[in-house]
């Protein structure tokens, strides 16, 4: 189970209901859609198809509190606005309007990575990537000093992307595939053994 969590979210009034739902409807088609144009290479078709299959459910805080107390047993911590369980639909908190977008391309991107990505990357590395790849994609980087979700998962994605390059990460994520990422990671560790050791300083009593 994977949850998006938000430093703050803030409440939207009720609105024509209607006119919600069609919107989130398009919103989440959407998604989809840009997904498979960007990242579709890279998994299989029919996990694709799976996606068409589950639309996300959208729900007022109230919804998204009792579905989620159904689910797990206990109610959503502070901040939580969103979950995914591996084949089925993902559940999104309107709470707060202006952040839907981003965190249904999360939750997307969960069902649309590989079932083995936590595993190979690690689950801070895992989420981190899942936020900045959202991020990304809703072209809603934080700017320096605003409150943003998984600020140590995103550090340690950050790392490693810089570390072994997008296309390991990308595989590893998407496909589950595990061999560029070792080799890219072998490279680095053979690099920094091969460096010269500083040669200590010498101390002399005079």
């Amino acid at each position: 189970m994977s949850n998006h969590h938000v430093e703050h979210a803030l409440p939207v009034e009720a609105a024509d209901s209607r006119k919600l739902r069609t919107y989130f409807q398009d919103v989440d088609e959407q998604t989809v859609k840009v997904l498979a144009e960007k990242y579709g290479q890279l998994v299989p078709p029919e996990r694709l198809k799976t996606m068409l299959t589950q639309p996300t459910s959208f729900e007022t805080p109230a919804e998204f509190a009792k579905n989620y107390k159904a689910e797990f047993g206990q109610k959503p911590e502070p901040g939580v606005v969103g979950y995914t369980e591996r084949g089925h639909s993902s559940h999104v908190s309107t709470k707060d309007m202006a952040g839907v977008p981003e965190t249904n391309l999360h939750e997307r991107l969960h069902q649309m990575s590989d079932a083995r990505a936590p595993e190979i990357l690690g689950q801070k590395r895992y989420e981190g990537i899942t936020e900045d790849l959202a991020l990304k994609l809703a072209g809603q980087e934080p700017a320096p000093g605003d409150r943003v979700a998984y600020p140590e998962e995103r550090a340690a994605a950050d790392s490693l992307r810089k570390n072994v390059g997008d296309d390991a990460v990308d595989e590893a994520y998407f496909k589950g595939d595990p061999a560029k990422l070792r080799e890219k990671l072998n490279s680095v560790l053979e690099n920094d053994s091969s460096e010269p050791r500083t040669k200590p300083l010498d101390h002399t009593d005079s």
